[in-house]
């Protein structure tokens, strides 16, 4: 049986789709040729990889794509870090900075050559064009109803650039890329949700084909708006990609055994016939390379690339277990075919398809990204302290800049809950460990100091921390919300609150979420505080803080619609206060500076933000720096200033003065 990998590719290289796709202007008159059968070497011949793996991404790689800019090849490659990356092939280095080119990742990448200019079109929690040569947008950011933009398309219609979308409800929407509004009515008649498309061209008319979870495919006159015609796939089970040859639809995806499967789709009479292969390896995915279109074969423990017009094989094999969990994508290098090759750490590989040997050096860039951001003093130093996707906690000296100590490695859980805190007057670092729960270790050695099982509160670790001196709320998975004292390694009490999203803990009062409601306890005695708060969405943080002699909730919005919003609600009366903040903001941090209280937000787009939270008007102008997303933002003092310190997804800690906020 083919291995399961198989089906890894057709769900990793979507993102090829829309570059699969004929182009209207040249596309051949409808003529249903006969596709071969592919045929392919029983035994893998082994590529051999020169030099060590290329590096960029903060975390995985998810759509490389190969073209060229003035001229000259290029790479560029999307990630779930909202950055767009255009590399040399030559040098193996970063042309420019990085583009931040996406609102919730970039997930599709497509370059085509378009009125003269070298397009990247990039969807993921939006849609939009991008000039690479001026390395701006040519169009304003499109926001599709669905929360990830499932690109399925991309082409030329009536004269302008478009790109076919899913929508709400199963519908599909075409996009104007120039203008970014809608084209005409959505497209309705699937029913299920849809995977897969391709534009192209039919007897002179501009013809889109959809396939769907229901293993429908549909094709639709995108000048009326109407569907054409409807067939369904017979030996495929999930559709990966389509290619539209002439007056054929081809498709290709994997069956119930997780074999990749090919179909073709005779528009003119209707006809749905399987494309037989030979020998051990079978295609999962289509592409395009000098104008032809090629398909992508996986087998056990190999990738080849075949002409799908002759059904030979490019080139040789990559006999790698490993390479079959990579996403890729097809293109030339000068005159040399090529395969580029990602994968979920970050690492690209380019390899000639003539010869399966990896083609020049690697490319080098950062690590992990950081997933959780606080601040400490240790000796009278101020530090910061990182918890990362490498699974490590790391601190770093911030009047040097460099690392305070080894790092400690960790078992956190997703999106690493860590506090700071004190024990006997020492600081400490606390987070959620899957192995060990709650693990408080002295800031200053790295050692553990909790009695071993002390913290442990569920099975699956607990999530959200806070901390308020040396006494510590956890929120774990089973829906519990605990207060322990690090000085005892006691718990002091729960509370009867269930499902909890967020925790925040007070000098005399505990904030949790649950839900679309916040909760109130009072710290001394554990029992309720007033009637719940209807937060109108779940938490991804909470922030207790005194604003103009109240107690003030902070409520981080996690999901659609307003995700990354605040709102503020008066803990005393379980009122609003003041007024919401409707920004995109991945991290938050309420604190004194001085005689008053600021909020502190990380954003979507990078910067840093210092808000007075009874206007909620910035007192300063954003600070930016970060490739990407914020994920973690605190404020201390160095060297008698205040600061705000901030870690990226990038992997980076970065540094920002609020001294002028004391004046």
């Amino acid at each position: 049986m083919a291995s399961f990998k198989a089906l890894t590719i057709a769900l990793g290289l979507l993102t090829l789709v829309g570059a699969c796709s004929a182009d209207p202007r040249t596309a051949p008159t409808p003529s249903s040729p006969a596709i071969p059968e592919i045929t392919a070497h029983a035994a893998p011949v082994p590529g051999r990889q020169l030099g060590p793996a290329m590096y960029g991404h903060s975390n995985g790689i998810v759509s490389p794509a190969v073209g060229s800019v003035n001229g000259k090849p290029v790479i560029v490659t999307g990630g779930s870090d909202d950055l767009l990356r255009v590399w040399d092939p030559a040098t193996r280095k970063l042309i420019g900075e990085p583009i931040p080119a996406g609102q919730g990742g970039v997930y599709h990448v497509e370059l085509h050559h378009w009125d003269g200019k070298d397009i990247a079109v990039v969807s993921g929690g939006t849609l939009r064009a991008w000039d690479l040569g001026t390395r701006r947008p040519l169009t304003p950011p499109i926001m599709p109803q669905t929360l990830d933009t499932n690109l399925l398309a991309v082409g030329s219609h009536d004269g302008q650039h478009v790109a076919l979308t899913e929508g709400e409800y199963d519908e599909l929407q075409l996009w104007n890329l120039t203008t970014g509004s809608a084209v005409g009515a959505p497209l309705k008649g699937h029913e299920a949700e849809p995977r897969a498309g391709a534009i192209g061209q039919l007897g002179g008319t501009t013809i889109a084909v959809t396939g769907d979870a229901d293993k429908v495919l549909r094709s639709w006159d995108l000048k009326t708006g109407k569907a054409l015609a409807t067939a369904k796939v017979t030996s495929i089970d999930y559709i990966s990609s389509i290619a539209i040859q002439g007056g054929v639809a081809v498709v290709t995806g994997t069956d119930g055994d997780f074999y990749g499967r090919m179909e073709r789709w005779d528009l003119a009479t209707g006809a749905v016939t399987e494309v037989k292969h030979k020998g051990e390896f079978f295609p999962v995915e289509l592409s395009e390379l000098d104008g032809r279109t090629v398909t992508i074969l996986g087998g056990d423990s190999t990738l080849r690339v075949a002409d799908l017009a002759t059904g030979k094989v490019i080139g040789q094999g990559w006999d790698s277990d490993d390479l079959l969990d990579y996403v890729a994508a097809v293109g030339k290098y000068g005159t040399t075919p090529i395969l580029v090759i990602g994968d979920p750490d970050g690492t690209l590989t380019i390899w000639d398809l003539r010869t399966g040997s990896q083609l020049g050096k690697p490319f080098f860039g950062y690590g992990g990204g950081v997933e959780t951001l606080a601040v400490t003093k240790v000796r009278g130093k101020a530090m910061a302290v990182t918890a990362g996707r490498d699974n490590t906690i790391r601190m770093w000296d911030l009047a040097t800049h460099k690392p305070f100590r080894a790092p400690v490695s960790c078992s956190c859980i997703e999106y690493a809950p860590m506090t700071t805190a004190t024990r006997d007057g020492k600081p400490v670092i606390v987070y959620a460990d899957i192995e060990h729960g709650l693990v408080a270790r002295d800031a200053a050695t790295g050692k553990r100091v909790d009695k071993t099982g002390i913290f442990v509160a569920s099975d699956n670790g607990p999530a959200p921390l806070s901390a308020d001196g040396s006494v510590v709320a956890s929120a774990t998975r089973d829906g519990e919300a605990e207060l322990w004292d690090l000085s005892t390694g006691n718990l002091l009490r729960q509370v009867t609150a269930t499902g909890v999203d967020a925790v925040a803990v007070g000098s005399r009062v505990i904030a949790t979420a649950s839900g679309r409601q916040i909760k109130l306890w009072d710290q001394a005695t554990g029992q309720p505080i007033g009637k719940p708060i209807t937060s109108g969405g779940q938490a991804k943080s909470l922030a207790i803080g005194q604003v103009d002699g109240k107690t003030i909730v902070f409520f981080l919005r996690r999901y659609a619609p307003e995700w990354g919003s605040i709102r503020l609600w008066d803990a005393t009366t379980g009122e609003p206060y003041g007024k919401a903040l409707s920004i995109r903001s991945t991290a938050m941090a309420v604190t004194r500076v001085g005689s008053r209280t600021v909020l502190v937000t990380g954003q979507d787009d990078g910067t840093v933000i210092v808000w007075d939270p009874q206007t909620m008007k910035p007192l300063l102008p954003p600070f930016s720096g970060h490739d990407g997303a914020v994920s973690g933002v605190a404020v201390t003092m160095l060297k008698g200033k205040p600061i705000a310190v901030s870690g990226g997804n990038d992997g980076s800690i970065r540094i920002w003065d609020l001294t002028d906020l004391s004046h």
